[in-house]
C-alpha cells in the first residue's frame, strides 16, 4: 500500500539581496511512493567521492487542473504543456543499490523556487563547478504542478511573442554543506527550456539551453535570450557568448537556423568550454567548443566568440553501410585525445494501430549508449560504442508504472579517470514507452567501466585477462554497464555528478 509522509519541520535561513535567495534546508529520508513527500531526517553535508544525481518528483496534489487524468496518463494530453515538478538531489555511494545517504530539497517548500519540468527529458542536467566546491542546476522561478512554464516567456525578454504569464529561469548553486542559493535569469531561454550550467568557482554561470523559433523584438533572428550564455550570481541577466550557423545547411530557414543553438549538455576541460547538440531535424549535432573571440580559453562575455565542431560528421553503420545520425548529450573528457559521448539513441518509431492507440516499434540504433571518439591526426574519429548490460530496447516493467519502459540509450553523464588505466563512466539512462515517448518514465543509473588505451571492444570474454575481470567488481563491469539505482513511478533521475568538497 502506498503511503505518504509530509513535510515537516522545514528551516529555511537567509535573506533576499537583490537577485539570489539563500535557502539552508533540512531534507528528507526516502520517497515511497508517487504520492509521497520526503520528511526531515537531517541537515545534508555531502560525502566527498559519493555520486549526487538530481531527481525530479511528481505530486499530484500540486495540479488540481488535471486531477481527473491520473498519472501518467495526463502527459498524454495534448493541453498540457508540461507540468513542473520539485527537485531532489540523492547522494549514494559508488554499489549497485545501496542505501541513499541524503536527499537534499533545491525546491523549496515555501518559495517555490527552483523547479523543472517533469516531462522535459533534456533538463536536469547536474554539474560540478571545475574546482570542485559546488553543484550547478538550472531551473524555472515557477511553482510545483504549474503548468506551461517551459513554454512561458521571461520578465527581461524582448521577443515578438513575449506573452503573460512570464516565468523567469533560474540558477542554483549547491555548497557541500547542502546550503542552496537561487540565482534568478530574467533573460535567458525565454519561450524554452534551460537544460544546464556550469562554473568554475561560482563567480560565474556558462549556461545552455533549447532555441525556440522566436525573433528579435526588431524581426531579426536569433533572439538574444538563445544560445550559450554568461551569467554571473550578481546579476539577473546574462549575455550571449555568439551564435552557431550550420552553414552546410542552404535549406534552412532564418527560425530554423535558430534551432542551430538548440545545445544540451555543457562542460568545461582544460580551461575551454564545451557544449553539445543532438535534436531536431535542422543544424549540425554534435560537440562544440565555444572559444574566446577566436582563441581558446573559456569566453569571458560578448557576442564575438566562435563557437566550432568538434565531432559530429554522421557516423556510418558498419552492419548496413547506411549514416546513423548522432544524438549526443553529455560528454566526458578522459584525457585531451579522449573523448565519452552519452548518445540517447534513435530507436523508437510511434504510430497509431486502427483504434488510435499509439503502438511503439523498435529498432537497432548502433550509436546508441556511451560513444567513445579518439583524437588522431587532429580529427575525433569513434572508435566503438558501449552498449552491453544496457539492455537496450528490451521491456522493463517497473512497480507501479502502467506500461513497460524502453531503455534506447544515456542522457547525461559525468566520470572519472582511475590510477590502473581505466576510466569509470556514470550515466543516466534514455527512456521510451508509449506514454508520451517516454517523456515520464523513471530512469536509472548505470555505471561502467573503459580501458583508457583502448581502440577496440574485446570480441569476448577470452579477450579479457584476470586483472581486467577482478576490475569487475572494484570499478563495476568492465566494458558493460551495471545498474546502481533506479528511479521509481513518478519520479525521474535527469543529471549525475561527484559530490562537492567544502
Amino acid at each position: 500500500m502506498l503511503q505518504g509522509i509530509n513535510f515537516r519541520d522545514l528551516i529555511v535561513t537567509g535573506e533576499r539581496r537583490g537577485p539570489r535567495v539563500a535557502v539552508a534546508l533540512l531534507v528528507g529520508v526516502a520517497l515511497p511512493s508517487i504520492l509521497a513527500a520526503p520528511a526531515l531526517a537531517q541537515r545534508v553535508s555531502f560525502v566527498p567521492g559519493t555520486l549526487v544525481v538530481s531527481r525530479i518528483h511528481f505530486d499530484p496534489n500540486t495540479n488540481p487542473a488535471r486531477n481527473g487524468e491520473s498519472f501518467p496518463f495526463i502527459f498524454n494530453d495534448p493541453n498540457v504543456s508540461g507540468i513542473q515538478g520539485s527537485i531532489f538531489l540523492d547522494s549514494f555511494r559508488i554499489d549497485p543499490r545501496s542505501p541513499r545517504l541524503s536527499s537534499l530539497a533545491v525546491t523549496g517548500v515555501t518559495n517555490g523556487a527552483i523547479t523543472t519540468s517533469f516531462s522535459s527529458k533534456s533538463e536536469g542536467a547536474l554539474n560540478l563547478s571545475v574546482n570542485g566546491r559546488l553543484l550547478t542546476y538550472m531551473g524555472y522561478m515557477g511553482p510545483p504542478g504549474a503548468e506551461g512554464v517551459s513554454n512561458s516567456e521571461t520578465t527581461g525578454a524582448t521577443l515578438t511573442t513575449n506573452t503573460a504569464p512570464t516565468y523567469d529561469r533560474a540558477v542554483a548553486t549547491i555548497a557541500a554543506n547542502g546550503a542552496v542559493t537561487v540565482t534568478r535569469e530574467t533573460n535567458a531561454f525565454s519561450g524554452d527550456n534551460p537544460r544546464g550550467v556550469i562554473t568554475i568557482d561560482g563567480t560565474q554561470f556558462y549556461m545552455v539551453g533549447n532555441a525556440d523559433s522566436s525573433l528579435n523584438s526588431n524581426g531579426t533572428g536569433p533572439g538574444t535570450t538563445i544560445g550559450v550564455r554568461l551569467g554571473n550570481p550578481l546579476s539577473v541577466t546574462s549575455t550571449q557568448l555568439g551564435t552557431y550557423v550550420a552553414a552546410d545547411r542552404p535549406d534552412e530557414s532564418k527560425k530554423q537556423h535558430i534551432k542551430d543553438n538548440n545545445w544540451r549538455g555543457v562542460g568545461i576541460f582544460n580551461g575551454n568550454l564545451y557544449v553539445s547538440k543532438g535534436s531536431g531535424g535542422n543544424g549540425d549535432d554534435g560537440i562544440f567548443q565555444v572559444q574566446n573571440g577566436a582563441a581558446n580559453g573559456v569566453p569571458t562575455g560578448g557576442a564575438t566568440n566562435t563557437i566550432v565542431q568538434l565531432l559530429g560528421t554522421q557516423a556510418t553503420n558498419a552492419a548496413t553501410g547506411a549514416t546513423s545520425p548522432l544524438t549526443p548529450f553529455g560528454f566526458f573528457f578522459a584525457d585531451p585525445a579522449t573523448l565519452y559521448v552519452a548518445d540517447e539513441g534513435n530507436a523508437t518509431i510511434t504510430t497509431t494501430d486502427a483504434s488510435g492507440n499509439p503502438v511503439t516499434s523498435l529498432v537497432s540504433d548502433p550509436l546508441a549508449g556511451l560513444q567513445k571518439w579518439v583524437l588522431a591526426g587532429g580529427v575525433w574519429q569513434l572508435v566503438y560504442v558501449l552498449q552491453a548490460g544496457l539492455h537496450l530496447n528490451e521491456p522493463d516493467n517497473v512497480p507501479g508504472y502502467p506500461v513497460p519502459t524502453f531503455t534506447t540509450g544515456l542522457r547525461n553523464m559525468t566520470g572519472r579517470v582511475n590510477r590502473d588505466g581505466t576510466v569509470t563512466l556514470f550515466a543516466i539512462t534514455a527512456q521510451t514507452s508509449t506514454i508520451s515517448g517516454g517523456e515520464p518514465d523513471p530512469t536509472k543509473l548505470v555505471m561502467i567501466t573503459d580501458v583508457l588505451a583502448a581502440t577496440h571492444l574485446p570480441t569476448d570474454d577470452a579477450d579479457r585477462g584476470d586483472d581486467d575481470r577482478d576490475r569487475d567488481d572494484r570499478h563495476g563491469g568492465l566494458e558493460k554497464f551495471v545498474t546502481l539505482q533506479a528511479s521509481r513511478a513518478g519520479e525521474v533521475f535527469r543529471g549525475v555528478a561527484f559530490a562537492p568538497t567544502p
